[in-house]
């Protein structure tokens, strides 16, 4: 399987941060993403931040972020995306980020992340 990464899911955790991962996957074909947790927050954030001054739609991402559903509880059932041409709008809007900074995505990333969903958008893909 191929597995891509984003910077910090590369690295080792600092001392006091978990090795856990949030997996992004299109089930039909063979690759995933990995995001660390931190990350996936920020980029949460920013797309919160986005759909408050009007600029994107409430995609599922955010719903199940926003209230700990789904993916993001306790239990971690995985979603299967249903608004994925929306996510990449969404995220396409993301354009601040130079630095790399643990937690942090870097625009490299959110690329990453952008084009693994536009080729995988014909298949089924579950977070």
């Amino acid at each position: 399987m191929n597995k891509l990464r984003t910077s910090w899911s590369k690295k080792n955790p600092p001392f006091g941060a978990f090795d856990d991962y949030i997996i992004i996957e299109a089930i039909d074909s063979n690759g995933r993403i990995l995001i660390r947790p931190e990350e996936f927050d920020f980029l949460a954030s920013k797309l919160l931040d986005n759909w408050n001054k009007d600029k994107s739609r409430y995609i599922q991402i955010l719903k199940e972020w926003n209230e700990v559903i789904r993916f993001y509880d306790v239990l971690e059932t995985p979603s299967v995306l249903l608004d994925v041409s929306d996510t990449i709008d969404a995220m396409q809007l993301i354009h601040e980020v130079e630095s790399m900074e643990f937690g942090k995505l870097v625009q490299t990333d959110i690329q990453l992340i952008v084009d693994y969903l536009i080729k995988n958008q014909l298949h089924t893909i579950k977070i």
